[in-house]
């Protein structure tokens, strides 16, 4: 036999003789990459069958409670490792109630279900356990934890509550959420970019619709009606400028776009290409900036909500020391102590006031990205749950409690959020949908 001729083969692998030595060849190895996807696809399709199987048991014990499960986090994205936990989303009908589940009750439920998920699978987690009612209010307000369940995650068991608040989220119809205001300032950017492309083409009219649009987007993120056209400079002057939040030049901007696009309906022979330029600079100026505001806008909220939480949770407890006849410390350092020694709350409701000293520190820090989603959802639901029993007594409370706010300003940290990282990417968006019209003309006229 001629030397490197091959002679046989072995279990997928063919023989191939030389001087002094025999090697294996793959005749059809699959590359590691590929191996990898393949292992990680089964992977998935094993934890989703848990989850499934997890689904079914929870079903056959509370029947028609169960209106939602489903898996969010790394595992439907493809992202996850071995050791990675199924993060899963159980919401149960409380809708039937007239009062909030209470406190006690609701853990009760939680560690049934947390057990029988770890009898169908340990490696199912109970990330987000909302009932129906706060389920549809987390959303409301744009809770980051609902938003982001609903974002990423699948259903495997849905009774009609799940996908219309993920179709929903996806066009931009859940008010203040990333997805709506995205919407508001992607038309902008559109609209700009088919101003840009279009500079023969009524651009004096266009630019005015697209300093309304992305004008527009931070007064609906404060939950305002969106304004006219002619009313969106002296509306931001109004809700942004007065609160140092917007410079002044950015609302001469968006009035001076809008007297262009004025100008170029009433006398289109005043346009000039200097003056088409130099609108086309401010109002991609003027973008840019909104762009900016909505970040800042959306770091200010989230402090200001995290902030009112923390002074609400501090005037709960003071109400509660004075319903028992106790009277408050001057100092609200001095709170826990007071309130350890003279009522008896027990050790979770202690460590409460821990969790919202770290959370402010952060917050007064400027060290937002270290706050932990999870935790503070949780402790927000519970210092909800414990404003709820002593709700009449802080009813009670007079305007001199008023000084145990804390000392954060959500301005300053406002200022430090940046929006140029969005802008990119919109911006990139945008070409792409103004050139996919230019191509298919037929299709924009339908």
């Amino acid at each position: 036999m001629p030397l490197n001729q091959v002679s046989g083969s072995v279990d997928g692998f063919v023989k191939v003789y030389k001087p002094r030595q025999e090697i294996l060849v793959c005749v059809s190895a699959m590359s590691s990459k590929d191996k990898m996807k393949k292992m990680r696809e089964k992977s998935q399709e094993r934890r989703f069958e848990s989850v499934e199987e997890f689904s079914k048991q929870l079903n056959e014990k509370l029947g028609d409670k169960v209106k939602v499960v489903a898996v969010w986090g790394s595992v439907p994205q493809g992202e996850h490792g071995v050791e990675s936990d199924i993060d899963t989303l159980v919401i149960l009908d409380d809708t039937k109630l007239k009062k909030d589940v209470p406190k006690d009750a609701k853990k009760k439920i939680r560690r049934k279900v947390t057990s029988l998920a770890d009898e169908v699978d340990e490696r199912i987690t109970i990330q987000y356990f909302p009932f129906l009612t706060e389920f549809w209010d987390s959303l409301r307000k744009g809770e980051p934890l609902a938003i982001e369940a609903v974002r990423n995650g699948e259903a495997v068991y849905d009774t009609g509550m799940f996908m219309p608040a993920k179709r929903l989220l996806e066009r931009g119809k859940i008010s203040g959420t990333q997805e709506s205001v995205k919407k508001r300032l992607k038309l902008a950017a559109t609209g700009y970019k088919k101003a840009e492309k279009n500079m023969k083409s009524s651009i004096p009219h266009k630019l005015e619709q697209v300093m309304a649009n992305a004008g527009q987007a931070p007064i609906m993120l404060v939950g305002k009606t969106p304004p006219g056209k002619e009313k969106v400079p002296d509306t931001l002057e109004e809700l942004f400028v007065e609160k140092d939040l917007l410079e002044e030049e950015y609302v001469e901007k968006a009035r001076e776009i809008y007297d262009f696009g004025d100008t170029g309906e009433k006398n289109p022979e005043e346009v000039t290409g200097e003056a088409l330029d130099e609108h086309l600079e401010k109002t991609d100026d003027f973008v840019r900036r909104m762009h900016k505001l909505v970040s800042q806008l959306g770091a200010r909220k989230k402090v200001k909500d995290i902030v009112d939480d923390y002074k609400n949770f501090l005037k709960a407890n003071v109400a509660a020391l004075k319903s028992n006849g106790v009277e408050p410390p001057q100092d609200k350092d001095d709170l826990p102590e007071v309130v350890e020694e003279n009522l008896d709350f027990g050790e979770e409701h202690m460590e409460m006031f821990q969790k919202w000293d770290d959370i402010i520190s952060k917050v007064r820090e400027k060290s937002m990205d270290e706050v932990d989603e999870k935790e503070l959802y949780e402790l927000k639901s519970d210092t909800r749950e414990f404003i709820s029993d002593v709700g009449k007594d802080i009813q009670n409370m007079k305007k001199e409690d008023e000084d145990i706010t804390p000392d954060v300003n959500p301005n300053d940290v406002a200022k430090k959020a940046s929006g140029e990282d969005v802008i990119p990417n919109l911006q990139k968006e945008a070409e792409k949908e103004v050139e996919d019209e230019e191509e298919n003309p037929e299709e924009q006229e339908k």
